[in-house]
């Protein structure tokens, strides 16, 4: 583009952008002043409209102040609000930008946030008011001066002007007429310049180095599915880096207050935003669900505060306590916020994260090559045993463990239809044909326990190294402690915790018999002696004596229940 080409684009734009201000200062500033029209020779000014009739004019004008609502004690009297709003416009009418601009962030700090509990309706609907107006005006204000200079490099003048004008929360409907329009959280969030933010940069490129190329080496195997997600949600694909300094990536990371799994869900927020959590199942671990439940959370967080600063502090804090502190302060400024310490790091940390995972070459890190999860599902019905799922598919069983992190027994759970289990790419419909020939009695191995005189469920479930809840599940006895002697209860067994129970039983002395066996009982009769009873059972005195923890067999009792376990009768 020629020199004088350019010119006459920018007095065009300019002239453009007069007018328009010059129209929005009638409609804003009809309570008061009207700022003056520029009388630039290339755009003269419109006919003036028909004057109406005249009348008479008294002898004195008396000057009438608009009846403006009463402020609340202690609060800024909305008079205030209004003569510093009509300086603003005097400013930016006559071209002075800079004086305007200040005045925008004095009306801003006195106007910005919520109306104080006891307001009337009148000073918050006016409240409301000057805050909409406020965000106008510095739109206008930032447009006309981006086109006040070089037309040339008008682009990254606007873009800068409204990225330090982004604090005002600016519509979807008012965007730069140019320049590049930067995501929200970016505009928001990530050009911030803090000198904590320059603390976490130099630690993740110091002694935190090789945790940070840790975190990027799992990111090659996550990254597609929680940015994948994070879109499909509508929010910003470098909240990836939440989950980052959240757990590092690792849907194994449990905090010492109970938070597990990539974002770090405590058990109630979990459940509240549709994750189970049980004895059998924790979903927080599972990565793809986990994920959509944060992204659940973070939209409300980011209904409520509009600010991804403050959502960020929401997420580490709590909202109740940011909540609070917005209400105390008045304004939406996290660095100025009196938060706990870990919540103040919080957010410079992510801020550093993210600014490091755009361009970790250029801080030194090496890039691992996308090595995205390849999976697929098998759907069971009832409760299933990992390692016997991975035997089918002609996997390793640590593998399938590794993509199931949500199935903390290493089986699915009992009583749940059409359970998917993540396999490997290509062996899912090996792994269904092979579990078709397995009977459905051995995916996951039961216990039949009669409950004896004297035992409780904690007492039951520490000799089989399962918990009450899980029992309890399994008898759909809901929160019931109370069994009586002589009930039957099924102990659910993966194999993970047959091989547990039997290492428990053989350190504490008890027997725990083989998969598979069935138990059988036989009353104590007058005149029985313990090998009569051995050969009635079809097992041995040695057998019986371990089991019912008898060392002188001469001493049964007429009336006494003995025990044993035999091998299946089909086998």
């Amino acid at each position: 583009m020629t020199a004088s080409r350019a010119c006459r684009l920018h007095d065009r734009r300019a002239v453009v952008l007069i007018v328009a201000i010059s129209s929005i200062v009638v409609h804003l500033g009809a309570c008061g002043k009207v700022a003056p029209v520029s009388d630039d020779p290339v755009a003269p000014p419109p006919e003036p409209a028909p004057l109406p009739a005249p009348v008479a004019e008294p002898d004195t004008v008396a000057t009438v102040l608009p009846d403006w609502p009463e402020a609340p004690a202690g609060e800024p009297s909305p008079s205030l609000w209004e003569d510093l709003f009509q300086q603003a416009l005097d400013e930016i009418g006559q071209g002075e930008f800079e004086r305007g601009r200040d005045l925008i962030f004095q009306l801003q700090e006195l106007a910005t946030g919520p109306a104080p509990s006891d307001a009337d309706s009148l000073y918050t609907q006016h409240r409301r008011s000057i805050q909409r107006r406020i965000t106008y005006l510095a739109g206008i204000a930032s447009e006309l001066h981006a086109f006040g200079g070089d037309a040339a490099v008008a682009d990254s003048v606007l873009t800068t002007e409204y990225l330090t004008l982004s604090g005002l929360g600016f519509p979807d409907s008012l965007v730069p007429a140019t320049g590049t329009v930067l995501p929200s959280l970016q505009a928001d969030l990530l050009k911030a310049r803090h000198e904590r933010v320059d603390r976490w940069v130099d630690y993740f490129t110091g002694r935190g180095r090789r945790h940070f190329q840790i975190w990027l080496d799992r990111r090659a195997r996550v990254d597609s599915l929680i940015t994948t997600i994070l879109v499909d949600e509508g929010l910003p694909e470098e909240l990836l880096y939440l989950a980052m300094i959240e757990s590092g990536l690792s849907s194994r990371a449990t905090s010492n207050v109970g938070a597990a799994g990539p974002w770090q869900f405590m058990p109630a927020t979990g459940r509240a935003y549709g994750l189970t959590v049980n004895w059998w199942v924790d979903e927080r671990r599972d990565l793809e669900l986990s994920t959509r439940a944060a992204c659940r959370y973070l939209k409300n967080l980011y209904a409520e505060f509009g600010d991804w600063a403050l959502v960020l502090a929401s997420y580490n804090s709590g909202e109740g306590r940011v909540r609070r502190q917005l209400r105390t302060n008045g304004h939406d400024n996290f660095w100025d916020y009196r938060l706990p310490r870990q919540t103040v790091e919080y957010v410079p940390k992510f801020i550093a994260a993210a600014r490091l995972g755009r361009d970790p070459e250029a801080y030194g890190f090496t890039i691992a090559e996308p090595a995205p999860l390849a999976i697929e599902n098998l759907t069971v019905d009832d409760a299933t045993d990992l390692s016997l799922v991975a035997e089918c598919a002609g996997v390793p069983a640590d593998e399938v463990y590794r993509l199931n992190p949500a199935l903390r027994r290493r089986a699915t759970p009992p009583g749940v239809q059409e359970y998917a289990i993540r396999l490997p790419a290509g062996t899912a419909d090996r792994a269904a044909r092979e579990l078709r020939r397995v009977p459905a009695n051995r995916r996951l191995t039961w216990r039949k326990h009669p409950v004896q005189r004297g035992e409780t469920l904690g007492h039951i479930a520490a000799t089989w190294g399962t918990s009450v809840r899980a029992i309890q599940e399994a008898n759909s006895l809901g929160r019931r402690t109370l069994i009586h002697p002589g009930d039957q209860l099924l102990i659910p067994m993966p194999r993970e915790l047959q091989e547990l129970a039997r290492e428990r039983a053989a350190a504490a002395g008890r027997y725990v018999p083989p998969a598979g066996h069935e138990r059988v009982t036989y009353t104590v009769r007058s005149g029985d002696t313990l090998g009569a009873i051995a050969r009635r059972l079809g097992v041995s005195v040695r057998h019986l004596k371990r089991v019912n923890g008898i060392s002188d067999p001469r001493r049964l009792q007429v009336g006494q229940r003995l025990a044993a376990y035999r091998p299946p009768r089909n086998s």
